[in-house]
């Protein structure tokens, strides 16, 4: 039991925080931007026949710059995705209110249909109980 409880509280505080297989959005822009950056001067001062002390200190400064850059376009990025999170999400709250108050009948009751039946449609439904004297009291009112 004691095992249980630890486990819940573990699940209930992992909940609450982003769970450590994922990588925040900012941070996984900026990372890609700045090995992209930091790729392609590698490649141009190679190319270029630069000495490797060159080549390494500007890719090092294109990597930095780009995970500047990369960081602040996925702070963007992050912020629009909440807004429009929050935008469906008042949207769709709304249209559950108002389906809510749609489906409210005159009688408070929300897909329910109440059907009035007899008695006679109730004996003939099947409601007749298996008690033989019940059945013969139920044969006398139908012959009556």
């Amino acid at each position: 039991m004691a095992g249980r409880s630890l486990s819940t509280s573990r699940s209930a505080s992992n909940a609450a925080s982003t769970p450590s297989n994922r990588v925040p959005l900012p941070q996984a822009i900026a990372a890609c931007l700045a090995f992209a950056a930091f790729s392609v001067s590698i490649a141009v001062g190679i190319s270029a026949n630069n000495p490797v002390e060159t080549v390494l200190t500007r890719a090092l400064l294109a990597m930095l710059f780009a995970f500047g850059g990369g960081f602040v376009v996925g702070l963007v990025c992050d912020w629009m995705v909440a807004q429009e999170t929050r935008k469906i999400d008042r949207a769709m709250r709304a249209e559950l209110a108002e389906r809510d108050r749609t489906e409210v009948g005159l009688d408070g009751l929300t897909g329910v249909d109440v059907i009035e039946e007899g008695d006679e449609s109730l004996a003939s439904s099947g409601a007749e109980s298996e008690d033989p004297t019940a059945r013969l009291s139920l044969r006398e009112k139908k012959a009556a």
